[in-house]
């Protein structure tokens, strides 16, 4: 596989879940959230209340303005979902031979519009509770019961979205502000490596540089006038991320002389981030001692002044610019959406899914295990190791909080007297699923799933209960909706992650190929994003070694991701030295392999073998090139390097 040494379970726990800046803040407005409307449901007798504070959690995000927007999209979608119910009663109530078609058409088309339009999520959660209403039909035989029943959805809905909103308008993260900590965050991290020498720290965090960029672009949604900042905004953020890609190649004895002032101009950059003064636009000198680093680190450390100035002169110059811009309008629709018929085999398999499990429990006459369609929903994703790792969370999650909850019902519930004691139960349940769900997207769900099986144990009804089946069967509809995901996800047309880890290795080769050629604003953080989704993708591939052994990735079929970051971070140094005709061979020969291997990569095959005879000539050309004008051609050697080193590690 092409991945790093994987970590053990304990250290993905450490990390997953050690505190960080705003993490806090975001449990506590969780768990405050979920006992207020535990408490407005207790009182005022609300049906559903575990759904209730679930709500509060699927809304919940790490600042006001997603949080805002996701709580818009859930009323307008489960509006829409219960208008769409209420019609279709009245052509199945009284049919059931036209329910399962109706069904499954609703899924089909849901599921069709989430991967092909940009209002995906609407359509998500549309169609996701008009198929949950028609299924009470069969619990709720009675026509005027079942109409008071689906008007009371609307209600559970609207109060956690209502509340998690004000919550979040009256104390929520500005993601402007949260922009700012995190690059502050980044900047200090990349000041400290420079000072003790240390880069190995840094290789976790690109990814967060990465995302900086979603961040900022949802400030703009509440502060308009961020609009005319946006192209400076994301060459800064691009050159953070490029700060901290060029790392890996700052040999460890770089001296203090060099990495001292760098430092200091990282500290100055976070500094004024944090609300201090500008940093100053001096020149940044550097006494680089050629005896102590060899030219081709020589070329790393000036890419690194170079995009360090850029940095700090953006930073400088950002306060002054305040001109309007007019923002790109979104197309409704994706640009293959009805070309690729991957969209419609996808439909099609969770479709299938949710008709079994559907068809399955009412079978067996179990309709407490109706969470299997609920899995159908929730886990279907673009590939079968994304499906299988959100099953594993899933069922983790609902094992731990059925346990938590058990627990409560059989030795705290018996004690309780009053709302309020119930009040800090729901509090401190809130506050442990929310810790977890506030994780990367690799354990977030199970916190989610932790809370919601909490949830549905201890609050069942309005007095304290002592009943476990609802722990019972909800983890047996949840294993249920595994089993039927799994078989058909991994029979019918499966998608396999290795196929991802392949497409995104090929867009970031194509993304460096367009750097060395144009230098287009934006190609960096480009080839960045696409080497985080190629790590991301490795790392789900192993969900499904299993169900696909005949797709793992082997050692000789592709690049290493870490020689792959290496190439990466050399073509960078090459785009932040000055123009060299002399190089142009080079250049050309490099840009030729990164385009040649995207496309044998993206189809299955090796990369392309590295050019010789280019690195030769370039050998020839440094040797009659006098010593002051070699660091350009120094660089395009050690991207050279890279490429040989890259594919001599596959075989």
């Amino acid at each position: 596989m092409p991945a790093a040494d994987e970590p053990s379970l304990l250290a993905f726990l450490r990390a997953e879940l050690a505190p960080r800046p705003g993490r806090l803040g975001q449990v506590c407005r969780i768990a405050v959230t979920c006992t207020v409307v535990v408490i407005i449901g207790q009182i005022f007798q609300v049906p559903l209340t575990p759904y209730m504070a679930y709500a509060v959690f699927l809304i919940s995000g790490g600042e006001a303005t997603s949080t805002v927007m996701v709580g818009l999209v859930a009323a307008l979608a489960f509006t829409i979902a219960i208008g769409l119910s209420l019609l279709f009663y009245v052509f199945d109530a009284s049919e059931p031979a036209l329910r399962i078609p109706l069904m499954a058409l609703s899924t089909f088309v849901g599921m069709y519009l989430v991967r092909v339009m940009t209002l995906g999520p609407v359509m998500f959660l549309a169609s996701f509770v008009l198929v949950l209403s028609q299924t009470l039909i069969d619990e709720i035989p009675n026509l005027e019961a079942l109409t008071h029943t689906v008007l009371w959805l609307w209600v559970v809905v609207m109060i956690p979205v209502v509340a998690t909103i004000l919550v979040n308008l009256l104390i929520g993260v500005d993601p402007a502000r949260l922009a700012r900590r995190s690059a502050h965050d980044l900047l200090t991290a990349l000041a400290d490596a420079l000072r003790c020498g240390d880069f190995s720290g840094l290789a976790q965090r690109r990814e967060e540089a990465v995302t900086l960029m979603e961040v900022r672009h949802k400030a703009s949604f509440l502060n308009p006038g961020l609009h005319g900042r946006d192209a400076l905004d994301s060459m800064l953020i691009e050159t953070v991320a490029e700060l901290l890609a060029l790392c890996p190649l700052l040999p460890r004895q770089t001296p203090a002389a060099i990495r001292l002032p760098l430092a200091a101009v990282a500290e100055d950059c976070a500094t004024f981030l944090s609300g201090g003064a500008p940093p100053a636009p001096f020149p940044l000198a550097l006494a680089i001692p050629t005896l102590e680093l060899t030219p081709e680190a020589t070329a790393v450390v000036i890419a690194f002044r170079t995009a360090m100035m850029r940095l700090r002169d953006g930073l400088s110059q950002r306060g002054s610019i305040n001109a309007a811009a007019p923002r790109q309008r979104k197309p409704l629709f994706v640009g293959d959406a009805f070309t690729n018929p991957s969209h419609g085999r996808f439909a099609l398999k969770t479709t299938l899914a949710a008709m079994v499990c559907y068809v399955a429990y009412n079978l067996v006459d179990w309709p407490g295990i109706d969470t299997a369609i609920t899995t159908c929903f929730f886990v279907a994703l673009g590939s079968l190791g994304e499906t299988m790792h959100k099953l594993t969370l899933r069922l983790s999650g609902a094992i731990l909080g059925g346990l938590l909850g058990g627990m409560c019902v059989v030795f705290i519930l018996p004690h309780m007297t009053d709302i309020g004691q119930l009040s800090l139960l729901i509090l401190g349940g809130s506050a442990l699923g929310a810790w977890i769900s506030t994780s990367s997207d690799r354990l977030s769900y199970a916190g989610m799933q932790l809370a919601f099986a909490f949830f549905l144990t201890v609050l069942q009804g309005y007095a304290p209960s002592t009943d476990l089946t609802i722990p019972r069967d909800r983890i047996a509809g949840i294993l249920l909706g595994n089993v039927v995901m799994s078989l058909v996800f991994s029979l019918l047309w499966p998608v396999s992650a290795t196929d991802r880890v392949r497409s995104s290795i090929a867009e970031a080769l194509r993304a460096l190929a367009r750097l060395l050629s144009s230098g287009t604003p934006g190609t960096r953080l480009a080839a960045l994003r696409a080497l985080g989704a190629a790590h991301r993708f490795t790392g789900l591939a192993l969900f499904e070694l299993k169900a696909l052994p005949e797709r793992a990735l082997q050692k000789h079929e592709v690049l290493t991701l870490g020689s792959l970051d290496r190439i990466a971070a050399a073509t960078f140094t090459i785009a932040d030295q000055a123009a060299s005709p002399a190089a142009a061979p080079a250049d050309a020969a490099a840009a030729d392999w990164l385009i040649a291997s995207a496309d044998r990569v993206a189809g299955g095959a090796s990369v392309q073998p590295p050019p010789h005879q280019a690195a030769a000539d370039l050998d020839g050309l440094l040797a009659v090139t006098p010593a002051d004008d070699r660091i350009a051609l120094q660089a395009r050697k050690l991207l050279l390097q890279q490429i040989a080193l890259a594919t001599d590690a596959r075989s």
